[in-house]
């Protein structure tokens, strides 16, 4: 016997506008129940002894006998880095908390377990790596203990004068994975990014609860990477970085019109974070991206497209509808520059003193910036975007800012009944904009600031 675990297939006419197609998961997984307290896992409150081996025994055991559901019960489990394998579902019960250790040597592969390695050397804490048919499921909780992983992060800054990457394990990890559904948990105190899907396909996020403390660096909830077909709905996100960070880092002869293709979020609420963000990479291409009835509240930002030059590339047939926002710093950043301000403030007043501002962390220089040679995968351009039935009320400091290179001008951006209040206007620069519907509600200065090469119709 086997059950299946498959959210509703999307109505096709709901993604007609953006021109993509369903990407639900649909997963299934024999009867057979492996619970880690069988194997010798002990879920005591104050957890002091690992229980690694007894949750991956049993995960491999399961697998092997064709796979089924890996049970964890109501407990506490201090555990290193999991592998999870095909027809896998791990599934956490109602106040049962699965704790990440901080073991460093735990976090560093070995040749046995190296396929399951992110990009940055790490191990993360649950890998998904060349399997397909996997789930994560329950109300229970994934716990990152991340906040050893941040003050080493500060401690290394303190040391070199240098802001930090994100040189720490991720939460989860998929790679190389197909048909892949994350549904119902809650996901917490990652090191650095929550959940990251890479060269992955046919993959949900749904219902799940993924949050982190405002002074947690680099916590981005969910990253899809180089992958296609996916699926984020339901969610409830508050973090400290992007709450959804779509990259396309490289080009792929495989996918021509886009390394990323045909991305579905739909009906997230979102509080602290960075916004549903495209970038910063984006040489690979990105293309069909539907964003429909998310809420944000409290926000830095709202919905972002940002890359640099150098990283850039082009990002086409991107739409976000009936989007409400309530006291999002800045509810609109569409941005071909995307460099970070120095940590001197010297130098950083020394660039605006020379024509240039700063949003957020972010330098950008003066709209006198001239032409550079125009590359297809490191030059930022964007085409056929369209926000339509957006309405941002409250504390904004600033309603947008739609700033394009000079030698690629964002092209084809189109506003439909949009509604923003705030303290200041939108920036355009080096784009064209054609609106319908746009009501500025702005306390001070212009609705539009225009700089060079801005198009208004």
């Amino acid at each position: 016997m086997y059950t299946r675990l498959a959210l509703p297939v999307m109505a096709s006419c709901l993604l007609a506008t953006a021109g993509v197609a369903s990407a639900a998961s649909s997963v299934k997984f024999p009867d057979k129940v492996c619970d880690v307290t069988h194997y010798g896992a002990e879920g005591h409150r104050l957890q002091i002894a690992l229980n690694t081996g007894s949750f991956q025994k049993a995960i491999d055991d399961c697998a092997a006998a064709g796979g089924g559901t890996v049970e964890v019960p109501a407990g506490n489990y201090l555990v290193n880095p999991l592998f999870l394998k095909s027809n896998i579902r791990l599934n956490l019960a109602k106040n049962a908390t699965i704790v990440a250790s901080t073991e460093v040597s735990a976090y560093r592969a070995s040749q046995k377990n190296k396929h399951g390695e992110a990009e940055n050397k790490w191990l993360p804490f649950i890998s998904i790596a060349d399997v397909s048919n996997v789930a994560i499921t329950g109300e229970g909780t994934i716990d990152g203990q991340g906040a050893v992983w941040w003050e080493r992060w500060r401690e290394n800054i303190r040391a070199t004068g240098k802001k930090g990457g994100t040189d720490r394990p991720r939460l989860i990890y998929m790679t190389r994975a197909d048909n892949v559904l994350v549904d119902g948990v809650h996901l917490t105190n990652s090191p650095s990014f929550h959940v990251v899907m890479r060269n992955s396909s046919n993959i949900d996020i749904n219902n799940t609860r993924i949050t982190s403390p405002w002074h947690a660096p680099n916590t981005d909830a969910i990253d899809p990477i180089d992958s296609r077909n996916i699926r984020i709905t339901n969610n409830y996100i508050d973090c400290n970085d992007d709450h959804i960070a779509i990259k396309a880092e490289k080009p792929s002869a495989r996918y021509p019109d886009g390394a990323v293709d045909n991305i579905y979020i739909a009906n997230n609420k979102l509080l602290q974070g960075r916004g549903i963000s495209i970038g910063s990479e984006t040489s690979g291409g990105v293309n069909n991206v539907l964003v429909e009835n998310n809420e944000f509240i409290g926000s830095m930002y709202g919905i972002r497209i940002k890359t640099p030059r150098g990283k850039g590339g082009e990002v086409k047939n991107i739409v976000y509808r009936n989007t409400k926002m309530v006291d999002v710093e800045v509810p609109l950043v569409f941005s071909g520059y995307y460099k970070a301000a120095p940590i001197v403030q010297a130098e950083v007043d020394k660039m605006v003193a020379e024509g240039g501002f700063t949003l957020g962390e972010q330098i950008y220089p003066p709209d006198s910036d001239a032409k550079q040679p125009f590359d297809a995968v490191k030059t930022p351009h964007f085409s056929n975007i369209t926000v339509s039935n957006l309405t941002s009320t409250g504390n904004s400091k600033a309603a947008g800012f739609i700033i394009g290179v000079p030698e690629a001008p964002l092209s084809g951006f189109t506003f439909e009944n949009v509604r923003i209040d705030a303290t200041q206007g939108v920036r355009v620069r080096n784009a064209e904009l054609k609106t319908s519907g746009l009501t500025l509600n702005i306390k001070h200065g212009p609705e539009m600031i225009l700089d060079q090469g801005a198009m208004i119709d």
